[in-house]
């Protein structure tokens, strides 16, 4: 796989180079190369080399013209092996497989851990989305006037990360958290099919079961998905569900909450329409869900 096979390939001192720029890039958008050299206490000619091969493996970007001085960036590929690095060496991490899926802000791969358990490996990529619609679905950048596509990867992350252990806590159907680092979630195995592609020979069970659990994230874990659809609910083939994708989650004091939860709702809803025929209405549907109504018939 090509993400591990490049990682294989790096040096101890070519991690500490990608480590340094990781940290010069706290005030710069390039790390000028002279704090590589500081940063990392090797000789000037061994980072110029080891520079140059890392960004002909593209680990980095050069600055463009415009920049004044000679720098470099961190691409994805070289955040991935500063993380994948980080969560070997913990244990955290044995082994990156076939990827499971990749979507328009992550990248999703099996793994094994230490143990040699299967695992699911998330790597935030918030960079192929537009600035201006990460702002406007994430509220947690939109007040930051300078903020890199590395860094808006690693709050998606530690905000998914987190929301994932208050809701797996609380009993509600989604990957267990298992460990953290930069961008990078590493999650209980994913499995099962998009709603979107599922025939619902018995739909009414799948309907109730997928209310339940926004019920207990509402209710249990206070938080509410805010993105939720038929792509981002996975269906096994004995019918219990997964619901995934939770780094844009609300809690349910935010003064969009309710817009949020109804868009939630009236999305299932109209899927179950188009799918299965099955009419639900939709404020019976919000009663039940928050907790107002304790039985909700279809």
């Amino acid at each position: 796989m090509f993400i591990a096979e490049r990682f294989r390939g790096l040096e101890g001192q070519d991690f500490r180079i990608l480590s340094a720029i990781e940290l010069s890039m706290r005030n710069h958008e390039y790390a000028p190369i002279e704090d590589v050299i500081r940063f990392t206490r090797l000789k000037k000619d061994d980072v110029t080399r080891r520079i140059g091969e890392l960004s002909k493996d593209h680990f980095l970007l050069k600055s463009p013209k415009r920049i004044a001085y000679d720098g470099y960036a961190l691409t994805y590929l070289g955040y991935d092996a500063l993380a994948l690095r980080s969560l070997v060496r913990s244990g955290a991490l044995e082994a990156l497989g076939q990827p499971l899926g990749v979507g328009k802000e992550s990248d999703i791969y099996e793994g094994l851990d230490s143990r040699g358990r299967r695992c699911a490996v998330k790597f935030h990529r918030l960079g192929r989305t537009s600035f201006r619609q990460t702002r406007r679905k994430r509220g947690y950048v939109a007040d930051r006037l300078h903020i890199t596509w590395l860094y808006q990867s690693r709050l998606a992350a530690e905000r998914e990360y987190v929301a994932l252990k208050r809701l797996y806590s609380a009993g509600v159907k989604v990957p267990k958290p298992l460990c953290r680092n930069r961008h990078v979630v590493v999650m209980g195995l994913i499995m099962g099919t998009e709603l979107r592609y599922v025939e619902l020979e018995n739909p009414k069970p799948i309907l109730k079961e997928i209310l339940r659990n926004i019920r207990r994230s509402y209710v249990r874990a206070n938080l509410i998905h805010a993105d939720l659809s038929e792509f981002n609910i996975l269906v096994k083939p004995d019918g219990e569900i997964l619901i995934i994708d939770w780094p844009q989650c609300v809690d349910v004091r935010h003064p969009n909450a309710h817009e949020y939860l109804r868009g939630d709702v009236m999305n299932i809803i109209e899927c179950f329409k188009r799918k299965a025929g099955i009419n639900l209405d939709l404020n019976s549907a919000i009663e039940y869900v928050t907790g107002k109504r304790r039985i909700l018939k279809l």
